[in-house]
């Protein structure tokens, strides 16, 4: 089967405006097959061309110069696809068909596939993989506020203990993260596994607190708008806590899965078991993890998320259980109180 030659250079130069992209082939081909290639560029407007010397060939396609990245890519896809149609065209028609699927098939499976790794040339080039800072911040906003709003009663000491060090270990985070020391990811992955114990102590500390005060009576009991506002505070803290945990260890965090993601997730996204639906080099951003730990807190299960490592389980089970423990009791004893 003919196809580009990945271990050949491209060569490319500019003529009135356009980029001529000229591909070499893997193998030589004959005069039909370059006569049907022809036919099938002009059939289809690809602006594209063969040509063939002694032992080699190429196929060479024309771009604006000002175009963009998607109509620059469909280009080239489409030049490269008319090489498996001009191959299929001197098979038998029944056999051309099935191969040309099947090419088809395979070359979107694995220019698409979400786990192939990422050259730092093209992250910067098309930010896809690469986190926003904007989730993560305001996520930390509302963890370091809600310990502040919640009644003293819920911390081991003043109320502001978890909030600062939560900030600390951020600020902490950030320079480590702008240093140029050699050690920087490993600091900073320690930093983050540090930050994420804090918020899931305090997560199993403040559900703790609120079950027992359900179950002997707390002052919060006394008022269905106290208990409702206290238990949301309680339910919230929890989702943002195990959204976290889920970003740093999934893959080895963030940083792992953007450079050299795992072969195997330990949490399947719908975006990993269908490529298809994905942009090619999708990876899983905070606000995923986030949506992840909303819709576990209220279906108690997954829903299209689906954990396959043994700690993804045991972690979605624990945040399932004490979501249902504190909506269930919350809601059964604020109806109690308003009859």
């Amino acid at each position: 089967m003919t196809d580009i030659d990945p271990k050949s250079d491209i060569e490319l130069h500019t003529v009135n405006e356009h980029v001529i992209a000229r591909v070499p082939l893997t193998e030589s081909v004959t005069e039909e097959w370059l006569r049907c290639y022809q036919r099938l560029a002009r059939a289809t407007g690809v602006p594209a061309q063969a040509q063939a010397h002694p032992g080699r060939a190429w196929i060479v396609v024309s771009v604006s110069a000002d175009g963009n990245q998607r109509e620059v890519t469909a280009t080239m896809d489409a030049a490269r696809a008319l090489i498996a149609e001009a191959d299929a065209s001197q098979r038998a028609p029944a056999v051309a068909q099935a191969e040309t699927v099947i090419r088809d098939w395979w070359d979107r499976r694995r220019e698409s596939a979400p786990g192939r790794p990422i050259s730092k040339v093209e992250v910067a080039r098309t930010g896809i993989g690469t986190e926003k800072w904007w989730p993560l911040l305001g996520a930390l906003a509302v963890a370091i506020i809600v310990p502040l709003l919640l009644p003293s009663r819920f911390s081991l000491g003043p109320n502001w203990i978890v909030p600062t060090v939560i900030t600390l270990l951020l600020m902490a985070i950030v320079v480590a993260d702008r240093a140029g020391s050699d050690r920087r990811p490993a600091v900073v992955r320690a930093l983050s596994v540090a930050l994420v114990v804090v918020l899931v102590a305090e997560a199993a500390g403040v559900t703790v607190r609120l079950v027992l005060d359900l179950v002997q009576g707390g002052p919060e009991t006394n008022s269905a708008t106290d208990l409702l506002s206290v238990g949301f505070g309680v339910w919230l803290y929890t989702i943002l806590a195990f959204a976290f945990l889920y970003w740093v260890l999934d893959g080895g965090g963030p940083n792992a899965r953007l450079w050299a993601p795992p072969e195997y997730p330990d949490l399947a996204f719908p975006e990993q078991l269908n490529p298809v639906v994905a942009v090619p080099g999708w990876r899983p951003q905070f606000f995923d993890y986030l949506y992840l730990g909303f819709t576990n807190a209220t279906a108690f299960s997954p829903t299209d998320v689906m954990p396959l490592a043994r700690w993804a389980k045991t972690a979605m089970t624990m945040q399932a259980a004490s979501s249902l423990a504190v909506l269930g009791l919350v809601i059964a004893r604020a109806v109690n109180i308003l009859q």
